[in-house]
């Protein structure tokens, strides 16, 4: 082979090198920050966890929302004290109570004054609340009306009007004191008050907690299946995990902040168009496979769902609007193309759109499959069939989309990709490279490449210079392995030359 041969040769070897080096930074740039089908199912069941929560604030914006509202509040601290707790008041229950604690049961009383919240309780001077047992049911009224409401419910025992109670000092076991004041709660169901902040992050803070641990475990599992090792799949499972935990956490802030803004009310006409469409029958298997309790059917069916329905709009466009965040802050520093923009947002949200669309129908298969297997139940068949539909929804709108864009707009990494095959090729002339360096080199190069370094350079004035000043450390570093090379003596060359015509004289006459 003639030495323009072994040029040729070398160089055809050192484009299929760096074109295997292109391949595996895509790998690592869509691994690192596109958001995968494990991340989606975090994202999924945040959002629907969050919508679930939006769902029993519907009524905050009522004019008596601020007694709803006074009743989540109790109800988190209770939670949030590791009490066991339930909220009942959504099943309408007449003259049932609103939530249990402790198996104690509640009913919540958030008026002006304390006569006002007692005398809610009593109708035609009979009271109205009252245990299986017979006993009176825990009346919980605001902080700050405590002592009044206790004066009320002491005369009302007097006037013989709570039945089964004659010491009026049963009225302090009866009247509860709940832990938040009348304009607490009355802050609370408003948009954009300390007390209403400081409420919707209560519930972020619980909800983000637990996607960040099913983002954990899935990714984990799914990097173990794929064959990485146990501290790259630790790492990667950790780095989804707070990704997901800290999206969740603003989303459930923002979402309920802005559905308390009005939004939420503002969409009132368009869920409930959509659900008029899905008839009754589809609107009951939708929203009882997210209901607990005693399922609901016909109308209150489909107006449950067009609830849930408005939710899940919010916090799923909020989701995306949080995820693509850092996409719309890197184009105002010039790291991104406004094309690279448009296909991130886009393939963002066709993947938390597919894996809703995924959660909601694997939910309400799996609700049906729990409902006639014993020992499982509706919950956790739900629970089970939305965790798997999340992730193959996920997963195939994100692919799906990501295959259709690709045909019309190129990543951004695949340019700068290029500029750097194509200045490293020209330095491989220059240090004359040969295929086992150059194989060393872009070994290295591929652990330094990354998302953010590949932006760096899309925004630099010259990238030409910045794939050089990439490149140069590991070049050098590599040729200073050679050895060292001495030229040999004016007799070693005279006796070479001499062998080399002897040589050739013996190919002459052979």
């Amino acid at each position: 082979m003639n030495r323009k041969s072994e040029v040729n040769e070398a160089r055809r070897k050192l484009v299929t090198t760096l074109s295997k080096i292109n391949i595996e930074l895509r790998k690592n740039v869509i691994r690192d920050e596109s958001l995968s089908g494990k991340s989606a199912v975090g994202i999924v069941y945040a959002n629907i966890s969050n919508a679930g929560t939006m769902y029993g604030m519907d009524r905050f914006n009522t004019p008596r929302g601020h007694g709803f509202a006074a009743e989540r509040a109790n109800h988190l601290v209770d939670k949030l004290k590791f009490k066991d707790v339930r909220i009942l008041g959504d099943d309408n229950s007449k003259y049932g109570a609103d939530r249990i604690v402790d198996g104690v049961n509640i009913q919540s009383k958030y008026c002006s004054t304390g006569s006002k919240c007692i005398q809610e309780c009593f109708q035609n001077g009979n009271f109205k609340y009252f245990n299986p047992d017979g006993t009176p049911m825990n009346i919980e009224v605001p902080r700050d009306k405590y002592e009044s409401a206790v004066q009320a419910m002491e005369n009302r025992i007097r006037r013989g009007e709570v039945p089964g109670v004659t010491d009026i000092g049963e009225a302090k076991n009866i009247v509860r004191k709940g832990y938040f004041t009348y304009e607490q709660a009355k802050n609370i169901a408003k948009a954009g008050t300390i007390e209403s902040i400081t409420f919707d992050a209560a519930n972020g803070a619980i909800i983000a907690t637990t996607a960040f641990g099913l983002s954990t475990a899935v990714t984990f599992a799914t990097s173990i299946w794929s064959g990485d090792e146990f501290d790259v799949a630790l790492k990667s499972a950790t780095y989804t995990g707070l990704k997901v935990g800290g999206t969740t956490f603003v989303t459930a802030v923002l979402s309920s902040q802005i559905s308390k803004a009005g939004l939420n009310s503002a969409l009132v006409g368009s869920s409930e168009a959509l659900v008029r469409i899905m008839g009754p029958k589809a609107s009951a298997m939708l929203v009882n496979a997210f209901r607990s309790g005693t399922n609901i059917y016909g109308a209150a069916a489909m107006k449950s769902a067009a609830k849930l329905l408005r939710g899940n709009a919010i916090t799923g466009a909020v989701s995306v609007v949080v995820l693509s965040s850092v996409d719309v802050v890197n184009i105002f520093r010039g790291r991104v193309s406004g094309a690279q923009l448009f296909k991130n947002v886009t393939k963002t949200t066709s993947t938390v759109a597919g894996g809703t669309a995924g959660w909601v129908g694997g939910a309400t298969a799996g609700a049906a499959v729990g409902s006639i297997i014993p020992g499982i139940g509706t919950a956790v068949g739900g629970f089970v069939g939305g965790l798997i539909g999340s992730f193959a929804g996920g997963s195939a709108a994100g692919k799906v989309s990501n295959a259709i864009l690709n045909e019309f707009i190129e990543d951004d990494a695949d340019e700068m990709v290029r500029i750097i095959e194509r200045v490293f090729i020209q330095m491989a002339e220059d240090y004359l490279l040969t295929q086992i360096e150059a194989e060393a080199i872009t070994e290295r190069l591929k652990d330094d490449l990354n998302g953010s370094i590949l932006k760096d350079m899309y925004a630099s004035s010259n990238r030409n210079a910045f794939a050089r000043n990439l490149l140069v450390h590991h070049v050098e570093s590599e040729t200073k392995k050679r050895k060292k090379v001495f030229m040999p003596s004016e007799e070693e060359m005279q006796d070479g030359l001499k062998q080399v015509l002897e040589d050739m004289a013996d190919l002459e006459t052979a």
